[in-house]
């Protein structure tokens, strides 16, 4: 044996727990740090999930109360990174748009585009900027050769008012009838839906009339497709079994239209869906309205919640009464 060699301890070999207390003692303050940097970087990933979270409910109250253009944009500064933030863009281009200030709108429809392409608002911006390009293309080409012809010509309403009405060449036929439209009052607030009577006049009569009986009030809603649609829930007790046959409206099944889904062999008349994105293969299904208001409000929608009420606020001056489907 070598004269240098450690002796033994009078208990054998160390232990196991002997070792790792050694090692703890020549590593105690590489340990130590370890730790704290772990719960420094804990808190921190709690705080900042509290921060947004805080964020985004400052950011819905003060969008709640901002008009102007000056509000709107202080909200696009300060909230334009959060959740909330591409509802601003949306409601600042249009505001921009409302203001007439067209090249402001279009830039802010742009960015809306650019940063957020799967946001279901999406397709409004879409019609909104198609709706902004041909005011510009007028304002630029046609306002102008507008404004060059020699007179006015009055409007088809007030030619009974002209002395010569009877000799009049212009002729004119009677003012369409405006379609009917509903208030749905949801918990997250009000919808309003105009619906296509011309396009599918028997989805509408059946809607019309049970809305008048308050069957949809305190229906419950299902989801479908995850986000793909709402539909309301069959009812339980006072339930109408209505079957109509499909109509082809020809309207395309675009968001927020109103559906009547299958059902054999016809489709349900006292359950309705309303689409959340556009769905182009549609079939089997009657697209009778679609949502012009409160479109937001659609999207805070989750299973069972119910409907408040169902109102119909305008409806031409006929009576509304379905044909169910012989079966």
């Amino acid at each position: 044996m070598k004269g240098d060699a450690a002796p033994t301890p009078a208990g054998g070999p160390p232990k196991l727990l002997d070792r790792l207390n050694d090692i703890g003692e020549r590593h105690a303050t590489a340990i130590i740090a370890v730790s704290t940097g772990l719960i420094i970087l804990t808190v921190l990933i709690f705080a900042k999930y509290f921060y947004d979270k805080s964020q985004v409910e400052r950011a819905e109250q003060e969008l709640g109360s901002a008009e102007t253009v000056e509000q709107l944009t202080t909200l696009k500064s300060k909230y334009g990174s959060t959740p909330v933030g591409s509802r601003i863009v949306f409601r600042l281009a249009n505001k921009y748009y409302e203001d007439g200030r067209l090249e402001d709108a279009r830039k802010e429809y742009k960015e809306f585009q650019d940063k957020y392409p799967q946001d279901r608002l999406g397709v409004f911006v879409t019609r909104a900027l198609g709706s902004l390009e041909r005011n510009v293309k007028f304002d630029a080409e046609g306002k102008e050769a507008r404004l060059k012809e020699y007179r006015l010509l009055s409007h088809p309403r007030q030619f009974a008012d002209l002395k010569d009405a009877k000799t009049s060449p212009y002729k004119w036929g009677p003012v369409p009838p405006a379609n009917p439209v509903v208030e749905i009052e949801l918990g997250s607030g009000t919808v309003k839906a105009e619906l296509f009577e011309d396009e599918a006049p028997n989805a509408v009569a059946a809607f019309i009339k049970l809305a008048d009986q308050k069957y949809f009030d305190g229906m419950k809603w299902e989801l479908v497709g995850g986000d793909e649609r709402v539909q309301t829930q069959a009812k339980t007790e006072n339930a109408v079994d209505l079957t109509l046959a499909l109509e082809e409206s020809k309207k395309p099944a675009e968001a927020y239209s109103l559906v009547l889904a299958r059902k054999e062999p016809g489709v349900s008349g006292s359950q309705f869906q309303i689409l959340l994105r556009s769905v182009p293969a549609l079939k089997d299904a009657t697209v009778f309205g679609t949502v012009n208001e409160g479109m937001l409000n659609l999207k805070s929608v989750k299973k069972d919640d119910a409907i408040k009420s169902v109102k119909v606020i305008s409806k031409r001056d006929h009576a509304y009464e379905p044909t169910p489907l012989k079966k």
